[in-house]
């Protein structure tokens, strides 16, 4: 544990835009947690890192002054209890804010590497793309399903361990009782999401995806992969892939993995050329292409 000296110095480097008003800072503090700094901010809330006093344990905390959209991303937020997105700890309202608790996930956004890079190669595309579909279909096959709706690269994760995570569930919604509001980001949304009136589905989802894959390849969406992603991102609902499955079956099959590919059988067989499907996206090349 750091001694007072030593957090106290901490606290002397953190900038004033990273820092955390004293009136939240203190209203933390009487719930058992210590503001370390802000990491992230919007509208109409901002994030946190906050550490449990009695265990030490890193947390997110996300402070908004939309009492109802912080209840219902709570809800959601603990249904999706799946690798991909952070574990639910808790909500409470107070004042005029509602405060959500939520796991704190280290590493960077892909959006950052983004920046740095311009692209990826196909193989880690491949990866990061087989990893987003599974953790999105297990949203779609809840009892009560749920859609994501804001798929970018500013809510994707990369750990140090190389697996992604994916964060913000503001805009996700159920599917069998959408709240009928236009959510998602211009060029990344589906058509249908952003129309009034626009009828909602799992290849919303897949549209989104297939945005996301075609940003991170750039000018590498050649070839299987590209066909792949214009396969996800048709104007038209029903010319695009239907669901998660497909995608990580029409994903699987570039990597020439026929024991995985097994397990999601799918319509769309791609041949010819295959893509060397990285395990581990960090340690293959963020650093080094």
């Amino acid at each position: 544990m750091k001694k007072d000296g030593a957090v106290k110095m901490e606290n002397s480097r953190i900038s004033d835009r990273e820092k955390v008003p004293h009136e939240a800072a203190d209203l933390l503090s009487g719930r058992g947690w210590r503001a370390v700094r802000r990491v992230g901010r919007g509208a109409f809330c901002e994030v946190y890192l906050v550490t449990e006093k009695k265990t030490g344990r890193f947390a997110a905390c996300k402070v908004s002054k939309k009492k109802e959209l912080a209840r219902r991303e709570s809800d959601l937020l603990a249904a999706a209890a799946h690798p991909l997105f952070p574990e639910f700890y808790g909500l409470w309202e107070q004042g005029e804010n509602a405060y959500l608790l939520m796991e704190y996930i280290w590493g960077g956004s892909l959006e950052d590497y983004l920046w740095q890079r311009g692209r990826f190669c196909a193989g880690q595309t491949v990866r990061v793309g087989i990893e987003l579909a599974q953790g999105i279909r297990f949203l779609h096959q809840l009892p009560d399903p749920m859609l994501y709706r804001d798929l970018k690269p500013a809510n994707v994760m990369i750990r140090q361990d190389g697996r992604v995570r994916l964060l913000d569930m503001g805009c996700a919604c159920r599917l069998r009782r959408p709240d009928g509001s236009r959510a998602g980001t211009p060029g990344f949304a589906a058509p249908e999401q952003l129309r009034e009136g626009g009828v909602l589905s799992p290849a919303s989802d897949v549209y989104g995806l297939g945005k996301l894959l075609e940003r991170m390849a750039g000018d590498g969406a050649r070839g299987r992969l590209g066909q792949v992603i214009a396969a996800c991102t048709m104007p038209a609902p029903e010319d695009r892939l239907p669901d998660m499955q497909e995608v990580t079956a029409a994903l699987l099959s570039l990597c020439g993995d026929a024991r995985a590919r097994a397990a999601f059988p799918g319509r769309m067989k791609y041949g010819g050329h295959r893509i060397r499907c990285i395990g581990n996206v960090w340690e293959s090349g963020y650093k080094n292409g």
